[in-house]
């Protein structure tokens, strides 16, 4: 079995590709990663850029499996920094033979649904009133286009993410870009300590993709 595995941050994958040797080759102004069963690219930030990378992942790569992976917000407070959440989308759900070897890799992930937003939610009431309406455990801004793009080509679908924040421990911002971020930081000074705060909360999102990616590949089917 080969699983495409879309992400829209270098960050999210890098310690990933450190941990499992690969080859890397560029399509499409897109810089692919390639094991003997898992394929990952950056596509970059909400859906137009995940639905681009994900077709070119499955016309060159012909994977089995999309599954969209990365940080996530918590919509309520049962999750922490860290969690890892498997799952699939309101619109596409997941391949049930991909989840049960997720599963196995990681035992104590959580299963749910994602939901996709256009932009970053960082208010709590915001976060819990999404997951009331949606049933949703966690959000994020790529899921669904992968998803999508899955089913447009007939193959599988996962979603793989990891909680960041969380409706009591918000994002210092919404990291909408340099001035979004110096705006912040000029209204609520504190909000330096904070963004410190979110960075080792990357970090360990990060980590925990990269244990998951690493058990995975060991639970796959060979081709």
């Amino acid at each position: 079995m080969k699983l495409g595995v879309i992400a829209a941050l270098q960050t999210e994958l890098k310690p990933t590709l450190v941990a499992l040797p690969h080859q890397s080759r560029s399509f499409e102004h897109l810089r692919f990663h390639e094991t003997p069963s898992l394929v990952f690219v950056v596509g970059g930030i909400g859906a137009k850029a995940a639905a681009a990378a994900s077709l070119v992942m499955v016309d060159r790569f012909k994977p089995d499996a999309l599954v969209s992976a990365g940080f996530c917000g918590a919509l309520n407070d049962q999750l922490e920094t860290g969690d890892l959440v498997l799952g699939g989308t309101k619109k596409r759900p997941p391949d049930e033979k991909l989840l049960d070897l997720a599963r196995a890799a990681a035992p104590k992930a959580r299963t749910g649904r994602v939901r996709t937003v256009e932009k970053v939610v960082v208010n709590a009431e915001d976060k819990k009133t999404l997951g009331e309406e949606s049933g949703a455990l966690i959000v994020d801004m790529e899921a669904e286009a992968v998803g999508l793009a899955a089913r447009s080509r007939d193959v599988g679908f996962l979603s793989v993410k990891v909680v960041i924040d969380t409706p009591a421990e918000p994002l210092a911002s919404t990291y909408a870009g340099c001035w979004t971020v110096l705006r912040d930081v000029l209204i609520r000074p504190g909000t330096i300590t904070q963004m410190i705060y979110d960075s080792k909360r990357v970090k360990i999102a990060a980590d925990r993709l990269k244990d998951f990616f690493v058990a995975l590949k060991d639970k796959l089917p060979a081709s």
